[in-house]
């Protein structure tokens, strides 16, 4: 993890740990789905804080924010930075649009850019997650995209295979929903393991960001012990 004054830039791994660590946050409902447009994929070059700075700028100057409007951006190379802090609302949509969101930025253009692998499977994460952790049901009311609220084609036509609801009900949200059952398995075996060792679930749950294998190793070692199949 590596930080730039109050941004903090992160891999997959580790923002597993980051959301479960989060304390002292507010109950969020929905979580809103961009894309920024500009910076698009030709302006990311290894420069994340530089963009993420550049962001806050326009959005302060500009468009007259307090301060960023989004909570988590997504990077092309797959890294998530934060942003506002999770204390306030999002800032991505209109006045009392924002009212109990998390604001999403994924950098690139999704009318032009071919969203990478490793993007991809970042914004699945960061969503399963956040919705794990504020109890959101996944949706195409908890999680809107830009588009639907403004005429507007954010967070781009191609965004998971296109930006209209009927795309997002058969692409987005179902993938935002098998993640989640990733997560719950892991879960569930994790308790078991703790059980099992004698020792407390917290105390695993805070390791699970240690080694990329750390997971799938949670869940073999849970079917060994011959109780239900995890994943």
């Amino acid at each position: 993890m590596k930080q730039d004054g109050k941004f903090l830039l992160m891999d997959r791994q580790e923002l597993k740990s980051y959301i479960t660590c989060l304390k002292n946050v507010k109950k969020f409902s929905c979580i809103q789905q961009h894309h920024t447009a500009a910076p698009s994929y030709k302006d990311v070059k290894n420069n994340n804080f530089q963009l993420m700075k550049g962001m806050e700028d326009y959005h302060v100057k500009t468009l007259k924010m307090s301060e960023i409007a989004q909570h988590f951006s997504t990077f092309p190379d797959g890294s998530i930075c934060t942003g506002r802090p999770l204390t306030k609302d999002g800032g991505g949509f209109y006045g009392n649009q924002n009212l109990n969101s998390i604001t999403i930025e994924n950098v690139g253009n999704f009318d032009v850019d071919i969203m990478t692998d490793e993007q991809r499977e970042s914004i699945i994460l960061l969503n399963a997650l956040l919705c794990r952790r504020f109890d959101i049901t996944p949706s195409a009311e908890t999680l809107p995209y830009h588009c639907w609220v403004k005429n507007k084609s954010c967070p781009g036509t191609g965004y998971f295979g296109g930006n209209t609801k009927e795309k997002a009900e058969s692409n987005f949200i179902p993938a935002v929903k098998a993640e989640i059952e990733k997560l719950k398995a892991f879960e569930e075996a994790l308790k078991t393991v703790a059980e099992k060792a004698g020792t407390s679930y917290d105390f695993w749950l805070r390791k699970r960001g240690i080694d990329p294998s750390f997971e799938a190793l949670i869940i073999k070692i849970a079917k060994s012990y011959g109780g239900k199949l995890y994943g």
